[in-house]
């Protein structure tokens, strides 16, 4: 075995990782990134064309912007609604009736979206759970029920029909069990422009892959103020651990007690010939309990289908289709609860990613803000 030591170690190559990276880079900080692969849940077909873990970016997202090609906007107007055996569109005429919430909705979102941006510019200098206890409006919805919130604000009809199956085709959670500061920031598309886009991975870890070692970490271990990691047959020590990884993998040597719950999904990327009732629209929205979560027409001839178990129930939406692709995603992300986690844990060890706030913009700027932390030591 060959011994090496660093300043900081990174274990995690998703979006918070490389993040956390880059900004250690361009202060010239000495730093190790070991990870399995590189991109974490920013995921894709073969051929780097098809998104498969995060769909799409917000136009708002000004530090992920620079490392991704904005492809199509996805207009309101390519959503499906599926309700039972029934499914419409947003431009139909039963929209007139739920008018009143829509707008009281999209009051609401422009109040939310003003505080969340403030939220992240704050969140590079200071930890999330910081910037959340201390803005009071940010903390009541965090620690508020999303169904509680709803009916507070008198939005039930809307909620079911609509904004219930947007939430459930993003988040894989039905709104009884996540929070209010989630339910708002996952409808801000509502009022955001949104696009699907392609990760240029490659522009964004170039200046740093020779810093960049692929492997499995086996052990941690902390003594006389070093880190000590095992990964392969190499031990490697460092005086900043980064832990960038899946909160149930970091939390054993974080000291977490207890985090927000995790969220399943399931999808296949298809071939196929749809069926009546996906021949409206493009992106079609579901509501739990269905066990379909999302269906999305690429304009490929091909699609993605999201689902919670098996076995999957393509055959209800299509005539005939092939299998290109499959993947699980056990959790796809921690964002039921209450629970806010601090980053800094001490001792030099910093924890970052989407346990307490969900969204690759929200990941970015967490990592951004370990490197701010470990550069001005």
């Amino acid at each position: 075995m060959t011994k090496k030591s660093v300043d900081t170690i990174i274990i995690g190559a998703g979006i918070s990782g490389l993040s956390c990276a880059k900004h250690l880079y361009e202060n010239e900080n000495d730093f190790l990134l070991i990870s399995n692969d590189i991109g974490g849940r920013i995921l894709t077909s073969n051929d780097g064309n098809t998104n498969y873990g995060a769909f799409f970016v917000c136009s708002d997202y000004y530090h992920l912007l620079k490392y991704v090609k904005l492809k199509s906007k996805i207009k309101l107007t390519e959503f499906c609604f599926h309700q039972n055996n029934n499914y419409y569109i947003i431009l139909e005429p039963r929209i007139i009736k739920y008018l009143t919430q829509f707008f009281k909705m999209i009051k609401i979102l422009y109040k939310f979206r003003k505080t969340f941006r403030n939220f992240r510019r704050k969140s590079e200098q200071h930890s999330q759970k910081t910037v959340i206890e201390h803005n009071s409006y940010l903390h009541k919805l965090y620690l508020q029920n999303a169904s509680d919130f709803v009916i507070e604000n008198n939005l039930q009809k809307g909620t079911k029909d609509y904004f219930s199956k947007a939430l459930y085709s993003t988040t894989f959670s039905p709104i009884n069990k996540m929070n209010a500061f989630s339910f708002l920031q996952y409808l801000l598309p509502l009022i955001t422009p949104i696009y699907k886009f392609r990760f240029e991975k490659e522009k964004m870890i170039k200046p740093f892959e020779n810093k960049i070692t692929l492997g499995n970490v086996e052990d941690i271990t902390y003594k006389n103020n070093q880190y000590k990691i095992k990964y392969k047959d190499n031990f490697l020590t460092s005086k900043n651990l980064v832990l960038a990884t899946e909160i149930n993998w970091s939390k054993q040597y974080a000291q977490i007690k207890k985090t927000n719950k995790p969220v399943t999904t399931k999808m296949y990327h298809i071939s196929a010939t749809p069926k009546k009732i996906i021949r409206k629209g493009y992106y079609h929205l579901f509501s739990s309990p269905s066990n379909v979560q999302a269906i999305a027409n690429l304009k490929d001839d091909t699609f993605l289908f999201y689902y919670k178990n098996e076995p999957a129930p393509i055959k209800n939406y299509f005539q005939k289709y092939k299998i290109i692709s499959s993947k699980t995603w056990d959790p796809a992300g921690t964002i039921n609860g209450h629970t806010l986690i601090e980053s800094n844990r001490g001792n030099n060890l910093y924890l970052i990613g989407d346990f307490n706030v969900a969204g690759l913009e929200e990941s970015y700027i967490t990592g951004l803000y370990c490197a701010n932390q470990i550069n001005n030591k």
